[in-house]
């Protein structure tokens, strides 16, 4: 039996979450959120935490929620399926699941709140199909590789539906309003080349190098200073509903923290002995 658990591993500093449903194109139910949701918590809260890489497995990162029925198996948002094989259709749905989406909507539109807003650096590891819920998962990472034949979706549409998992604020302010628009009134998949044309991805790789790419690059914010990752990481998300005045002052303010820590000494020790800095994370 295959078994739906989500794997988490821990290297040096570096977590990576591989959502494991491949038989499903890895469609998320309620166990994945479950799962998604306590290793969040363990990172808000576990200082040799300092990255995250976020993956799927068998070949795509997610097809989206599974429609199987309601938040006991899934958040029923998107369409299992890119295609659109699979999955239940939205309009079967009865009167009282309907009146149950909200409450499960709001459910995973927190988890993926707390995503966004990690204070530690998160990278998305695309192959294959993201797709509705499941790109507003890649969208609410701070950084995203693509392999190749990735393909990103904003399905809704195609369902009937509007769009959910944040990406009706992360989608323009990524790709800007206009190609929003495009994604989510046409519902047309995005193939890797557009979307690293578009700014939705920051590198596209072969297949094979996917995941050691997204894992050096973790490696290296798992090694970084990473309070001041954490300020910078802050800094940008406000920047969007800051003035100019507010975003200075908003960098005084965090430099004198960041000024409070040990990684900061070894910083300025480093460049003075001119060597490669040593960060612990305090």
């Amino acid at each position: 039996m295959t078994s739906d658990k989500t794997i988490v591993e821990r290297h040096d500093g570096l977590v990576v979450v591989t959502l494991n449903r491949p038989h499903k194109k890895n469609a998320l139910n309620a166990k994945n959120w479950n799962d998604l949701e306590e290793v969040l918590a363990q990172m808000e809260v576990t200082p040799s935490d300092r990255a995250l890489v976020l993956t799927g497995a068998g070949g795509n990162f997610s097809s989206g929620a599974d429609l199987s029925g309601g938040l006991s198996a899934g958040p029923p948002s998107d369409g299992a399926k890119p295609e659109g094989d699979g999955g239940r259709s939205a309009g079967g749905l009865t009167g009282h699941g309907v009146q149950l989406i909200v409450h499960e909507m709001r459910i995973v539109g927190q988890i993926i709140a707390r995503l966004q807003r990690l204070p530690k650096p998160t990278i998305a590891a695309v192959d294959g199909h993201a797709v509705g819920v499941g790109l507003g998962l890649v969208l609410a990472c701070d950084l995203v590789i693509a392999s190749d034949r990735a393909r990103f979706t904003e399905v809704f549409v195609k369902r009937g539906l509007a769009m959910d998992g944040g990406a009706s604020w992360t989608l323009p302010r990524q790709i800007g309003l206009r190609r929003a628009k495009q994604m989510a009134f046409f519902g047309d998949a995005l193939d890797a080349a557009r979307a690293y044309e578009w700014g939705l991805v920051n590198e596209v790789v072969p297949p094979e190098q996917l995941l050691d790419t997204a894992m050096a690059w973790g490696h290296r914010l798992a090694g970084g200073p990473t309070t001041a990752l954490s300020l910078i990481k802050s800094l940008l998300n406000s920047s969007y509903g800051s003035s100019f005045e507010e975003a200075i002052e908003n960098e005084a303010r965090v430099q004198h923290i960041a000024h409070t820590t040990a990684d900061m000494n070894e910083g300025i020790m480093a460049y003075l002995e001119r060597r490669e800095p040593n960060f612990t994370g305090r």
